[in-house]
């Protein structure tokens, strides 16, 4: 059954930090994520009965502090792939989350400073404005790259894929948004992890024509100059945005679980890890989480990953930031990566990305 939010562990009586969010917990703001979803899929072909069928979301029951699941709302975007006509739905859903079916909350981060806080408001409301998706901040000379993660795992197995459908989805939903903070098109870049498409045009006319395919990860990349520029909304009282945004999102919620959500899904915490503690297992992840290693095996599957499937992908992104971004020389990148020996880091890169370390830096 799925519970109504993420709660704290307790180990000899002391309160955790926030659990980390899992697939079950209803944490998604619904109403204006689910009419953006009908006035873009009525029109394209769909039922609205289809569109709603097995989510266990009921439109006239929908108010503005009505929260669903991840696994929901990927049963709803599931249904809108399956029964809409056209290439471009999943961008003018995202489109239309950034404009007609823009939330107050959201909205209200125009009048931030800069983008730089812009970015910090959004971050602190991750479930009612990007939920399925994170993004993880690397710092290059000149420029920001965010990557792309499936943050509860949309990926579906067989032929029908449903991760570029909501990376998609919510690419096209930050285009628009940073439009309206902004009062400009930024010069945003995307590299997008699969081959060309043949509607190439509909990612040009919704992301802009810096796009890039066949790219060894989905990001976004932006040059630092623009973090600072400021925004022509913004209120001379610093920090009222955030009030404001903090406000809207914990009305929504009772009191007792807007102090227990946390900002990380279970995968995005488990990659995490991975990657600080390399030298710790399944079962000790298990233990920091208060679980078995049976339950959080359990619960990686549903959310279709293996433990040994996540830490692969996390230290395979690291891999490629660390050689093909930013171009660091063998002992520096096993040194960051924790390994002591060159000989067993090259096999490593290798099986990880198919490429040597050599290969990668002259990508």
């Amino acid at each position: 059954m799925a519970t109504q939010g993420p709660t704290q562990g307790l180990i000899q009586g002391q309160v955790l930090s926030p659990a980390p969010v899992t697939k079950l917990d209803k944490v998604i703001p619904a109403y204006h994520l689910v009419h953006a979803v009908l006035d873009v899929a009525i029109p394209r072909g769909a039922s609205k009965d289809k569109i709603l069928r097995g989510t266990g979301i009921f439109e006239d029951s929908l108010t503005m502090n009505t929260c669903i699941s991840a696994r929901q709302c990927i049963a709803l975007l599931s249904n809108v792939r399956s029964q809409c006509q056209g290439n471009d739905v999943s961008f003018l859903i995202g489109k239309s989350l950034g404009g007609v079916w823009l939330r107050k909350d959201i909205a209200n981060i125009k009048s931030s400073q800069n983008l730089e806080q812009a970015i910090e408001a959004l971050t602190a409301i991750r479930w009612g404005s990007i939920p399925l998706v994170s993004f993880k901040r690397f710092a290059l000379q000149d420029k920001n790259i965010w990557v792309l993660q499936d943050s509860m795992g949309c990926e579906k197995r067989g032929s029908h894929k449903l991760w570029p459908f909501i990376a998609q989805l919510y690419l096209s939903m930050l285009v628009a948004l940073l439009k309206q903070w902004t009062g400009t098109r930024l010069p945003l870049s995307f590299t997008i992890d699969s081959d060309r498409p043949r509607n190439v045009q509909d990612f040009e006319t919704y992301l802009g024509l810096r796009v890039a395919f066949n790219a060894p990860l989905m990001s976004i990349t932006l040059p630092k100059s623009c973090m600072t520029i400021p925004f022509p909304f913004a209120d001379d009282k610093t920090g009222d945005a955030f009030g404001e945004v903090l406000g809207e999102t914990k009305r929504g919620m009772d009191y007792q679980q807007s102090q227990v959500i946390s900002n990380l899904s279970l995968l995005d915490y488990v990659r995490s890890q991975t990657l600080s503690e390399p030298q710790k297992g399944l079962a000790d992840l298990a233990e920091s989480l208060g679980c078995s290693t049976a339950t959080l095996k359990r619960k990686l599957s549903d959310h279709n990953y293996t433990y040994r499937g996540l830490s692969e992908e996390a230290r395979r992104q690291q891999a490629i930031v660390l050689l093909a971004l930013k171009k660091l020389n063998n002992e520096q990148s096993a040194s960051q990566m924790a390994f002591s020996d060159l000989p067993n880091f090259r096999r490593a890169i290798k099986r990880l990305t198919g490429l040597t370390p050599s290969e990668l830096r002259a990508r």
